[in-house]
C-alpha cells in the first residue's frame, strides 16, 4: 500500500468511526500529523475523500467533515428505492444461474456474520458486513445489463457507507434471502417489492441514528 492509500484509509476509517468530528475542520497539518504521512500524499487521499462528499475543503482554512443530517438520509434512500426498485425489475427478467449462486454465496457469508452479532463500534466487523452488503446489491445492479445503473448504484452506496456504520443490521441475511427468492423464481412484482421494503425498513432503523 502506497502513502496516499494509506493516508486513505486511516482518514476513512476516521471519519466513519466519528474520530473525527461531523462538521468539525482541520487543517491539513493535522490531518498530515494523524496519518503519520507528508502533506502530498495526505493531500491526494483528501482529494479521493472530497469526491466521496465525506469532507468539504474551506479555502485558507482547511477541511470540513462533512455533516449528515436526515435530509441527507432520506434523500439518499429515495434515491435507491427509485434506482435499485428498476434495477431488480430488470435483474427479474435477465439474471442468470451464476448471479444466483453468487447471490446466495453472499448470502451465506452474510448469515455467519449476522451469527456473530455485529457491533457498529467494531470496525472490522463493519467493515466485512458493509462489503457484503455492498456486494449483494451490486450483483443484482449487475445483472440488470444496465452498465450506467449499476455504476450509479455503486456510487450511491459509497456515499452512503457513514451512514450504514450506525446501522447494527447491516449484515441482514433475512431481508436479503426474500430478495434471493423472488429472483429465482423470476417474479418481477416481488422482487422489487422485497426490494423497496428492504431498503424501506432499513431507513426507519437509520432515522432513529441521527
Amino acid at each position: 500500500m502506497n502513502k496516499k492509500d494509506r493516508a486513505y484509509q486511516l482518514l476513512k476509517t476516521a471519519i466513519i468511526s466519528g474520530n473525527l468530528d461531523a462538521g468539525g475542520i482541520y487543517t491539513l497539518s493535522d490531518l498530515s500529523e494523524m496519518t503519520e504521512t507528508s502533506s502530498t500524499p495526505t493531500r491526494e487521499a483528501l482529494l479521493s475523500l472530497e469526491s466521496e462528499g465525506l469532507i468539504e475543503p474551506i479555502p485558507r482554512t482547511g477541511y470540513m467533515i462533512t455533516p449528515i443530517t436526515i435530509r441527507d438520509v432520506l434523500e439518499l434512500f429515495h434515491l435507491r428505492k427509485i434506482l435499485e426498485g428498476e434495477a431488480i425489475r430488470l435483474a427479474a427478467e435477465r439474471i442468470t444461474n451464476e448471479n444466483i449462486q453468487l447471490l446466495e454465496q453472499n448470502n451465506q457469508k452474510e448469515s455467519q456474520l449476522a451469527a456473530q452479532e455485529v457491533q457498529e463500534t467494531d470496525l472490522d466487523d463493519y467493515a466485512s458486513a458493509y462489503r457484503l452488503n455492498r456486494e449483494f446489491h451490486l450483483i443484482i445492479a449487475h445483472a440488470s445489463g444496465n452498465l450506467r445503473l449499476e455504476r450509479l448504484i455503486g456510487k450511491l452506496l459509497v456515499e452512503m457507507e457513514r451512514i450504514f456504520a450506525k446501522d447494527p443490521l447491516v449484515a441482514y441475511p433475512q431481508q436479503h434471502l426474500a430478495i434471493i427468492e423472488a429472483l429465482k423464481n423470476h417474479n418481477k412484482k416481488a422482487a422489487g417489492k422485497a426490494m423497496v421494503d428492504h431498503i424501506e425498513n432499513t431507513k426507519r432503523r437509520l432515522i432513529e441514528r441521527f
